[in-house]
């Protein structure tokens, strides 16, 4: 395995078409942060010896093939481009997660070439996203949102008390695209009767304060390192999945965090992570916490 420096961009890749919009998405990331893209496709299986005796040649020279076709696909139209690539003796999870340690970004497509296609998110997208050191970006959606007249926003699902690491990878790529920041804080209330909201307006004007001065304190750092990236809040009364849903029909990339450390027995992704990364219209950034 090649040796890979702290600032390059990782995307797996297959023969897929979730796999070709990943690469491209990579692509351009690459191309605006200036540096390095590396193109990995995983073999599906971990052979420690480096002669690999017994696996058919014709199976890695394909994989080459394919490789070499997908950097030249990243290559066209994005001079300066430094594209690398491997094929890889392991399970493309395992792979992933170990470039992840050492990498600033790993790119993967919401599905892949395996027998559940029809899920709606695939295995090795939802477990690199969940376990992964570092940030993830999922690419959902075939929307082209780069190329809309209007520039289309970077989200950021804000929850309260969130993380410096996912306000600061929301800012960075909004200033990388040149795009408006839109900022969604979903806040909660009693309820007498499941689906009804009612909220008196006192409590509501009142909490609303609340929520809009503790997303003031937490945006401070991003707003100070990148004071030219357009913020826009919204704050609502919501579940959060749905108002990041919602978001993310017009957006080009929902950024969330996601803790790592969670209680014994639950999910490896919370409750609106796990249904953003299911259900959201565009690529999805999972930043850990």
């Amino acid at each position: 395995m090649n040796t890979l420096s702290a600032d390059i961009v990782v995307v797996g890749f297959d023969r897929s078409q979730a796999a070709s919009r990943a690469l491209d998405w990579a692509a351009d990331e690459a191309a605006r942060r200036g540096t390095e893209l590396h193109i990995v496709h995983a073999l599906g299986v971990y052979l420690p010896d480096t002669t690999h005796q017994g696996v058919p040649d014709q199976h890695l020279l394909v994989a080459e093939e394919d490789l070499e076709r997908s950097a030249r696909r990243a290559q066209e139209g994005r001079d300066g481009l430094v594209v690398t690539w491997e094929a890889v003796w392991d399970e493309p999870v395992t792979a992933l997660l170990r470039m992840a340690r050492q990498v600033a970004l790993v790119v993967v497509g919401a599905r892949g070439l395996n027998r559940f296609s029809a899920v709606l998110l695939g295995s090795v997208s939802q477990r690199v996203a969940a376990h992964s050191a570092g940030p993830v970006v999922v690419v959902r959606g075939t929307q082209d949102k780069a190329n809309t007249a209007i520039p289309s926003a970077v989200v950021l699902g804000a929850a309260p008390g969130e993380s410096p690491e996912a306000v600061e990878f929301a800012f960075a790529e909004a200033a990388r695209w040149h795009a408006p920041l839109h900022v969604v804080r979903a806040w909660s209330y009693p309820q007498a009767l499941p689906g009804y909201l009612a909220v008196p307006p006192p409590d509501a004007d009142e909490h609303v304060a609340k929520e809009r001065a503790e997303l003031a304190d937490t945006l401070a750092s991003g707003r100070y390192a990148f004071p030219d990236v357009d913020v826009t809040e919204e704050i609502r009364l919501t579940e959060p999945e749905e108002a990041l849903i919602n978001a993310s029909h017009t957006a080009r990339l929902v950024v969330v965090g996601a803790r790592r450390q969670r209680p014994p027995l639950s999910m490896p992704l919370g409750k609106v992570v796990q249904r953003v990364l299911h259900h959201a219209s565009c690529p999805v950034a999972v930043i850990p916490i």
